[in-house]
């Protein structure tokens, strides 16, 4: 999550140090494109994550919106 980010709400992830092509949608829970495809454990592993975590995401992202601190979620 990044300040002054894009909407709509998004977490990026990591993945062999590129952390550009790698981006899921907190609401609508789909994969932003273009992207590159992570290995489908991995991917289900972070679909996973960003569920059980939305609220808490949700609230995070206002909070960069807002330029008002972040804190790690999970």
């Amino acid at each position: 999550m990044n300040y002054n980010d894009h909407a709509p709400p998004h977490v990026h992830v990591k993945y062999q140090n590129d952390v550009k092509s790698y981006r899921y949608e907190i609401r609508a829970k789909r994969w932003i494109k273009p992207g590159k495809d992570l290995p489908p454990k991995l991917k289900k592993m972070v679909e996973a994550w960003v569920d059980v975590h939305e609220q808490e995401l949700l609230e995070q992202w206002e909070h960069a919106m807002n330029n008002k601190l972040i804190s790690i979620v999970g």
